[in-house]
């Protein structure tokens, strides 16, 4: 089962000292989404990465930094997917993006994997109320891209993620609500998420 952390959507001290040490633990995919941060502060993060991390990044915005750096991972929120009218994508680069209806499915298959949300009331936005019922079941085709379940998940709702048939879970509010806890908390979730993929339980 796949697991992503997403970035805190504010700039803060030590992040990227942080961010290496999700990586040297083992994160695979890290998305690095602040709406609100300029190309600078976006090449500040990025600088105080380890270059052996950078192929493991995915931009959310200033996709033109993937110029600069080994980067190759671009997300294109669902605006952006829907401004371009779902054209042909560049090749030799990794693309995700983001639905919220799953009638959108069908709107995103050239894409490598899209997250799906928010499945369970957020941690990081309060109010933003998840979207789908406790009995829910993802049915997917095969050719479908993989579904990231996004909003609400922490250490409890990963089993719940699993049984509702999706192909991973994205982490945000659960890693960054409390910075100290950041890596304990990712090294609880990765166990949980290598169990099922070695067919066990935790």
């Amino acid at each position: 089962m796949e697991l992503i952390v997403i970035a805190k959507p504010t700039v803060f001290k030590e992040e990227s000292n942080l961010i290496n040490q999700l990586f040297e633990a083992g994160l695979r995919v890290f998305h690095l989404r602040k709406e609100n941060v300029d190309g600078a502060a976006y090449r500040k993060i990025i600088d105080g990465i380890l270059p052996e991390y950078h192929s493991r990044i995915v931009l959310h915005h200033h996709h033109s930094l993937t110029n600069d750096y080994d980067i190759q991972r671009i997300h294109h929120t669902e605006n952006f997917r829907k401004d371009r009218n779902n054209g042909e994508l560049p090749e030799n680069k990794t693309y995700s993006t983001s639905i919220h209806h799953l009638a959108d499915m069908e709107q995103i298959g050239q894409y490598d994997y899209s997250f799906f949300g928010p499945v369970f009331n957020s941690l990081s936005k309060p109010g933003y109320q998840g979207v789908i019922p406790p009995d829910f079941h993802l049915e997917k085709k095969q050719a479908a891209p993989k579904i990231i379940a996004l909003g609400g998940i922490g250490l409890n709702e990963i089993d719940q993620v699993k049984e509702m048939n999706f192909d991973g879970v994205a982490l945000l509010g659960s890693i960054w609500n409390n910075p100290s806890q950041a890596l304990t908390t990712f090294k609880k979730a990765q166990a949980k998420c290598l169990a099922y993929a070695q067919n066990l339980t935790i």
